[in-house]
Parts: C-alpha cells; sequence; structure tokens
C-alpha cells in the first residue's frame, strides 16, 4: 500500500513540474519577444527623431 502511494506521489510531482517548466519555458520566450519588439520599436523611432 504505501510503495502504491509513493510512486503515486511522485508520478503527481513529475506531472506538476512538467508543467511548471513549459509554463516558465513559454513565459520566457513571451517576455523575450516582448523585449525585441519593443527595443526594435524604440530604435526605428529613435533613428527618425535623429534624421529629423
Amino acid at each position: 500500500m504505501f510503495s502504491i502511494q509513493y510512486n503515486n506521489q511522485n508520478l503527481h510531482n513529475a506531472v506538476i513540474g512538467i508543467v511548471m517548466l513549459v509554463i516558465a519555458i513559454l513565459f520566457i520566450l513571451y517576455m523575450g519577444d516582448a523585449m525585441v519588439d519593443s527595443t526594435r520599436e524604440f530604435r526605428s523611432s529613435y533613428i527618425e527623431q535623429l534624421l529629423k
């Protein structure tokens, strides 16, 4: 009985860990994409102001 409960708990912890890892990777990719977009927008507006 104890070994079955222990295995289920390990499986549960592994699934939660994998889900948290996927969420963290998606969050990092989303934030990186937002930073790249804002940097690109800042550079283009800065160059336009320099050319005026």
